[in-house]
């Protein structure tokens, strides 16, 4: 058996910049890794079998649909029983779904001895989600499109910061249907290129949420958190279409008893 890791993501500021014919819109964020993982136990088997930590039904999991996609597209039949312990927040902003599936897809295409290349890798991740061709290199990443057409930078932070899950579930797609033209960002207005060379501080400083706003505007529980946050003096930020919340350092002693009495889950990690 192997154990893989599964890692988070947040989003650095996310601009939507289009909405194109076929409903989708087009975005302009930042992803990068943290050290916040999901564990994945995976090894051969006599069948398919893909169980979660937080018991979503099989033929639900993204996992089970990716494995499925592999076969579609190499004609190979993976037959291996899947273990994910959930520790990344379900419906967060996070990622943990994509990067469960690009993990495992990587994992099973190199075991098969890469019966698709790397372009083929990533064309199937698009397929499956716009977040999973990310997680297939991971890091630091511009994600333009409807976030599948990525930048990979060279650099990284590594800087600590700490996540409020206040316990809802978000749907993007409702998120997104939310956006009005009014909101609409033109590319050439987005001034962040620079300050990616810069400290994670002053990046945040430079950036914006669009889908941030709203949730913020229509989930009291998510205003509760950024308004708690900000009294205390930090700069938070949603990550993709929420529900949670990030911020730089370490959560003061008044902020874990807060978090306590909410029931707000409080995780702390950093960029990786």
């Amino acid at each position: 058996m192997e154990i893989l890791k599964s890692p988070a993501k947040i989003n650095i500021g996310l601009w939507v910049t289009n909405k194109r014919p076929d409903g989708y819109h087009e975005i302009y964020t930042i992803f990068h890794t943290l050290e916040l993982h999901d564990r994945i136990f995976i090894k051969p088997a006599h069948i398919q079998k893909v169980q979660t930590s937080a018991n979503i039904p099989q033929e639900e999991n993204i996992v089970f649909k990716t494995i499925q996609k592999f076969e579609e597209w190499t004609g190979i039949k993976p037959l291996f029983e899947i273990f994910i312990e959930k520790n990344i927040p379900i419906g967060a902003g996070l990622g943990g779904g994509s990067s469960n599936a690009a993990t495992v897809l990587k994992y099973i295409n190199e075991y098969y001895e890469n019966p698709l290349s790397e372009e083929e890798l990533f064309q199937l991740a698009a397929s499956i989600g716009a977040d999973v061709p990310f997680f297939l290199k991971g890091g630091m990443a511009i994600g333009e499109g409807i976030g599948d057409k990525l930048q990979f930078m060279d650099k990284t932070f590594s800087d600590q910061i700490f996540i409020i899950y206040p316990g809802i579930k978000i749907s993007t797609g409702e998120i997104y249907q939310k956006v009005t033209p009014e909101m609409l960002t033109k590319k050439e207005d987005i001034h962040i290129i620079d300050s990616l060379t810069g400290d994670f501080e002053r990046l945040l400083d430079s950036i914006e949420n669009t889908l941030g706003k709203i949730v913020e505007r229509d989930f009291p529980q998510v205003k509760e958190v950024m308004n708690t946050l900000r009294y205390l003096g930090y700069k938070p930020v949603i990550s993709g279409s929420g529900s949670s919340v990030y911020a730089i350092g370490e959560p003061s002693e008044e902020l874990n008893k807060i978090c306590q009495i909410k029931g707000w889950k409080l995780i702390k990690t950093y960029l990786k």
